[in-house]
């Protein structure tokens, strides 16, 4: 529990500071992708690339690997917005904090209020805002999801780890679980998070343009 907090805070925190933007702007943004039935603009994916010091995109490995963790995430978005988690209360509330916090980020007085004219001002003239809500929207969901379906279900799920600790306990230092408990249950979350992201493979289709 104490480390989905802090993982969270520092999800939140990073991207409420986040102010380095890679700008792919063009008259026409044309489409690298399309999840579940929605399109991935250029913008976006090039965007997420450039927070990311270890993606190269001139590199073709790199961006083969970055194009497969993509995939992957948009997958993971896809299935929480399938179960509904971007309509509860609590997730409509977290946004909208984040928005006006945000909106006021672009504003030079802080007491300015933000009228509808000066929303669409923004949006208008300041094509990373639409990122940054994207962002945080897509990161809030995959935390929720993924929380979900792999770290409290790992935590959880004692009968699913006794099982996978006998059938991969050679590889580790100890016979007894609770003995390397941490270790096996790290294992088993990434066990879970494959055995899941080829089930959501299957399930959502995805074009790669």
């Amino acid at each position: 529990m104490e480390k989905r907090f802090h993982f969270r805070k520092l999800l939140v925190s990073l991207l409420v500071a986040a102010s380095v933007v890679v700008k792919a702007q063009t008259s026409v943004d044309p489409t690298v992708m399309n999840v579940a039935g929605k399109d991935v603009p250029l913008s976006e994916f090039v965007y997420i690339a450039g927070k990311n010091s270890e993606v190269n995109l001139a590199d073709s490995a790199s961006l083969g690997t970055y194009l497969e963790l993509f995939k992957k995430f948009k997958l993971k978005v896809a299935e929480a917005e399938s179960l509904g988690m971007d309509t509860t209360q609590n997730f409509v509330n977290e946004l909208k904090g984040y928005q006006e916090q945000l909106l006021k980020s672009y504003s030079k007085d802080s007491g300015e209020v933000l009228t509808p004219d000066k929303i669409r001002y923004i949006e208008q003239n300041y094509p990373e805002y639409k990122h940054l809500m994207q962002e945080y929207r897509d990161g809030i969901l995959l935390f929720e999801v993924s929380d979900r379906e792999v770290w409290s279900r790992a935590s959880s799920d004692a009968a699913g780890l006794e099982t996978f600790f006998e059938q991969t306990k050679q590889k580790y230092t100890s016979g007894n679980l609770d003995a390397v408990r941490g270790e096996v249950i790290a294992d088993y979350q990434s066990w879970l998070d494959n055995q899941w992201t080829k089930r959501l493979a299957d399930k959502y289709p995805i074009k790669v343009y």
